[in-house]
């Protein structure tokens, strides 16, 4: 058969490009896109809140995550606020009428309060730095009352007769308690310390002190007054009923004198 008469054989083609072929060009376009590695194969989101202050990073099988932030790790500054209680301070206040050596409260003193404002930094859960702002005293307190002797024991020689005759002013009622609780009572020199704190307090030694709104009257501040009739019914004009009265009360309630002081310093009566 000749060369014209021949069918041709059909062109091999050539063979087919496998996809995987095609897809790494793609690859390598995507990563420089998106402004990664080609050389890596890594991309730009790995690093998108690398430079942020409060984000915290995890590593997991390699693999650095971002998690957005985490509370804890974020520097914060708050206020605080704080009320304190202020100790009890002392007051002394010296008494020859006492006798040396002897220390009686007459009064009790109450706790100061004071409101503190501060600034705290706080970072990662503990606080690295405390300012005070502000400071402001919310109650001032009052002192402790002391009464301190520096009174020699002395040998009564004024007789009740005497000191009697004297009653009618604060300082003559005072003279005429001392010798008869003495005398009465054996009550020493610092019972009549505390005797002389307590009426001091109640009336000032005054025989015709009233108080107005509960109806106390006389040096011991008898409520009602009528109860020194017991006594005499010239109670209310009349210091030594009062006074002998009001020792009987308290020698009955308190024992001694120094018993209902500690007593009124605690409750605010006796």
């Amino acid at each position: 058969m000749s060369s014209r008469g021949r069918r041709r054989a059909p062109a091999r083609h050539a063979k087919p490009r496998s996809i995987s072929s095609l897809i790494g060009p793609l690859t390598v376009v995507a990563v420089l896109v998106l402004g990664g590695s080609a050389a890596t194969g890594t991309t730009g989101f790995a690093n998108a809140n690398s430079g942020s202050e409060t984000a915290a990073s995890k590593s997991v099988s390699g693999v650095t995550r971002i998690l957005p932030n985490t509370p804890g790790a974020i520097r914060t500054t708050r206020t605080v606020t704080a009320v304190k209680k202020v100790a009890v301070t002392s007051k002394i206040i010296h008494s020859a009428e006492v006798e040396r050596g002897t220390k009686l409260l007459r009064s009790k003193g109450t706790k100061g309060t004071v409101k503190y404002v501060y600034q705290v930094r706080v970072l990662q859960g503990k606080q690295i730095a405390k300012t005070l702002v502000s400071k402001k005293v919310l109650n001032k307190g009052k002192p402790a009352v002391y009464i301190v002797g520096t009174g020699k024991p002395v040998a009564l020689t004024l007789d009740a007769k005497a000191a009697a005759a004297g009653t009618g002013t604060p300082e003559g009622n005072m003279k005429f308690a001392q010798v008869y609780i003495a005398k009465k009572y054996d009550w020493n020199q610092t019972q009549y310390g505390c005797l002389v704190s307590l009426w001091d307090r109640e009336s000032h030694w005054r025989h015709t002190a009233r108080n107005r709104g509960s109806g106390a009257y006389g040096i011991p501040q008898a409520m009602p007054g009528d109860k020194m009739s017991k006594f005499g019914a010239d109670w209310q004009t009349n210091p030594i009923t009062q006074i002998k009265w009001g020792a009987n009360y308290i020698e009955k309630r308190y024992n001694t004198p120094c018993g209902a002081l500690e007593h009124s310093n605690s409750t605010g009566w006796y």
